[in-house]
């Protein structure tokens, strides 16, 4: 009878364990979504990201880039991310003899394009990074000068001469 209960709790207490530990486990699976993984992500997709892509193959490559940057972007830029990921794919698979796919992929150019503003501009202020060219761009540092109000008030010296007789 004890050996039954002590063999039950057991059993019980070893199953939530294993769940606590595999819920564990899948939390440090996902990358943290927050801007210095971006940034450091970006560094590594933006050499694929800048080159204008020729090929099928290059295009293909772009658009993993994309994704790639996708699965680490902060709330922030989440969305805006989201939708120019979106915007890739489609182009990706753009059929330039059919007008109906190549009208999809115009109208999603004009629907994402404040995304796009948006994305560059996180990217930018963020990352130090032109998303257009792939280009870091050094930011003058911005200083703060400390003001004070100083009474100033100009003094005329004169100088006079004195002749003796």
């Amino acid at each position: 009878m004890i050996r039954q209960q002590v063999s039950t709790r057991f059993r019980a207490g070893s199953a939530l364990l294993g769940a606590l530990i595999l819920i564990g486990l899948l939390g440090c699976a996902s990358p943290e979504r927050t801007a210095t993984n971006f940034c450091r992500q970006l560094a590594l997709e933006m050499p694929g990201i800048a080159e204008q892509p020729a090929t099928p193959a290059m295009i293909k490559s772009t658009v993993k880039h994309f994704k790639n940057l996708q699965k680490v972007a902060p709330l922030q830029v989440e969305a805006d991310w989201d939708a120019l990921t979106l915007l890739m794919e489609k182009a990706s698979k753009i059929k330039a003899s059919d007008p109906a796919s190549v009208q999809e992929v115009v109208d999603l150019s004009y629907a994402s394009e404040k995304s796009a503003i948006a994305a560059s501009t996180w990217v930018l202020a963020t990352c130090g990074v032109d998303i257009s060219t792939g280009l870091s761009v050094v930011q003058a540092p911005v200083t703060e000068v400390a003001t004070t109000d100083v009474l100033t008030t100009d003094t005329a010296i004169t100088n006079t001469a004195t002749t003796l007789p």
